[in-house]
């Protein structure tokens, strides 16, 4: 796992380089992902999973994808309504048990392509690392 994380931070310190958020943001939301979501949905956020895949009857999915599968456009708000979920002790019929660790009275604007959003600092990190990961 320390090996998914080295590559999940290291990705993010990349794409941290190309603009959208800056490095502060990057190593954070990469802290973040690789101690909330990389045993999963693996170090490279791509659906491979690792130890926490075990016994899953759905593979997680490939998080680099979902602008691909949204027509193009990171669908920030999905993601976020998402993450709340989890960051709230889980959401009803899915297998991915919730963060709550990422729960957090400091709030602050995301801005994204299509406006802004309003959420704790954790989550807003999480998605903004999120975003920076799409590909085609």
């Amino acid at each position: 796992m320390n090996r998914m994380c080295l590559i999940a931070f290291a990705m993010s310190l990349l794409l941290a380089g190309c603009g959208g958020f800056g490095r502060d943001d990057a190593a954070t939301g990469a802290a973040l992902y690789a101690a909330n979501c990389a045993v999963c949905h693996g170090g490279d956020a791509q659906g491979g999973g690792g130890a926490g895949v075990a016994g899953l009857s759905k593979t997680p999915p490939d998080l680099t994808r979902l602008s691909a599968r949204n027509g193009g456009t990171f669908p920030a708000n999905d993601t976020l309504e998402a993450l709340q979920g989890y960051a709230t002790g889980g959401m009803r019929g899915r297998q991915m048990t919730g963060f709550s660790g990422l729960q957090s009275d400091q709030k602050r604007r995301v801005k994204l392509e299509e406006g802004r959003l309003r959420t704790t600092e954790p989550l807003a990190e999480l998605l903004l690392y999120l975003q920076a990961l799409q590909r085609p």
